[in-house]
């Protein structure tokens, strides 16, 4: 019960962001320029808040272990988030001016990481070492049932206004607010692995660090993929069917709906299965190894495909592989971090390596997109990003088991 009460909680942070950045955001600039002058308004807007939830995730999640040292849980900094995220969808709905736009898009940044600082770390807080790949897997399973609810709120509210953040309010809050009633913020898990004190100069201290670099720059390349596919999706697939992939019976719109219809489903696939795998094996890291090199595959695939077919499944593929790895990966952290009192800022720190590709995506596709090579050229960037995901492989193999720990504890004692 317990679980599936932060399962919930974290599809409502996950909810709390995807709506906006999708739906309601594109859709309010869009608004707003039929009076002209918002021509580069929304890249302006996806880099500004980029570079907010960078920094807001680190200091939230500092701001989280700081109550949790002081009360003992991190309940009232989980309500203080979600408080603040109404507040800021209150100025976004609102917002009709650019300069009001950019502080509420702001404000959405400091707050959504707020809620999402003292969320993340209760894996670490409380999940136990053999449960943590399967919650993790179904954790993953946030930003695909999320990108679903943007249906719902299209649904309920067709056009710009108010509604559309009413709603998305009334989502969060139902999946939320049942964790800060009825969560049992009791004492942590006494943790298996080896304290990271700052001074430790430790072998199993060093380590750590060195286990957690390398999953921060796996990740970061795997997440190059992840942000090229996720916002520059829509123009490749519509300048592949002004070319040879062009069909009579399929629109650009009706593409991009299917492929991420089948993604989302893959998506979550990957995350549960891989997750619970990892907890069954006892062995993370190989199974990182495997879902980058089927990334790297998939992405191969998706920019070589001859044809309609093969472009699904590549992608589908993609994010079974994408979601997969994430999962395993969020496992194999959470492990590395249990004997930490400062979970969230280390979890802040890992989330740069989910922020910066997008920041570094969006300069270079906004410095293309000016010179008109982004989409025609789509298909050695994703090259370049199959490479990426190889090198994740290597980097998963470069890492070292740490005796001690839950993720080897079967192994050992076997």
């Amino acid at each position: 019960m317990a679980e599936a009460l932060y399962v919930l909680a974290y599809l409502g942070a996950n909810i709390a962001f995807m709506p906006i950045l999708v739906l309601l955001l594109p859709r309010r600039v869009a608004a707003m320029g039929v009076a002209g002058g918002t021509g580069h308004l929304l890249p302006l807007l996806v880099l500004v808040g980029g570079i907010t939830a960078s920094l807001a995730n680190i200091a939230a999640g500092q701001i989280s272990d700081r109550a949790m040292a002081r009360r003992g849980n991190r309940r009232r900094a989980i309500a203080g988030g979600l408080a603040c995220l109404f507040a800021s969808y209150g100025v976004l709905a609102f917002a009709y001016r650019p300069s009001v736009l950019f502080l509420g898009v702001i404000g959405f940044q400091i707050a959504v990481n707020l809620l999402l600082g003292p969320i993340g770390p209760l894996i670490a807080d409380y999940i136990a070492d053999e449960r943590k790949g399967n919650i993790a897997g179904f954790l993953n399973c946030g930003v695909p049932v999320a990108n679903g609810s943007v249906a719902v709120i299209a649904w309920a509210a067709p056009v710009d206004g108010m509604t559309g953040f009413g709603v998305t309010m009334a989502l969060v809050a139902a999946c939320v607010l049942p964790l800060l009633a009825l969560w049992p913020f009791g004492a942590p898990l006494k943790p298996h692995a080896v304290p990271m004190p700052a001074r430790d100069a430790s072998g199993s201290a060093r380590l750590v660090l060195r286990n957690l670099a390398l999953a921060w720059w796996a990740r970061f390349l795997l997440q190059l993929g992840a942000a090229v596919l996720t916002n520059y999706l829509y123009p490749y697939i519509a300048f592949l069917m002004r070319g040879p992939m062009a069909i009579t019976r399929l629109t650009a719109d009706m593409a991009v709906g299917w492929l991420s219809l089948w993604a989302a489903l893959a998506a979550c696939c990957g995350a549960v299965a891989f997750g619970r795998l990892s907890d069954l094996l006892a062995d993370r890291r190989s199974l990182m190894i495997g879902s980058a090199l089927l990334a790297a595959l998939a992405l191969t695939s998706f920019a070589a495909a001859p044809g309609w077919w093969m472009l699904a499944l590549a992608y589908a593929l993609f994010h079974l592989a994408q979601a997969a790895f994430f999962a395993v990966e969020a496992a194999f952290v959470a492990e590395m971090i249990t004997a930490s009192p400062k979970k969230g800022r280390w979890l802040g720190y890992m989330n740069l390596a989910n922020t910066l590709p997008a920041i570094l995506i969006t300069l270079l596709a906004m410095r293309a997109s000016e010179r008109g090579l982004l989409a025609g050229a789509m298909h050695l960037v994703l090259l370049v990003c199959a490479c990426a995901c190889i090198l994740a492989a290597g980097l998963c193999f470069a890492m070292r088991e740490q005796p001690g720990t839950g993720l080897y504890r079967r192994r050992i004692t076997e």
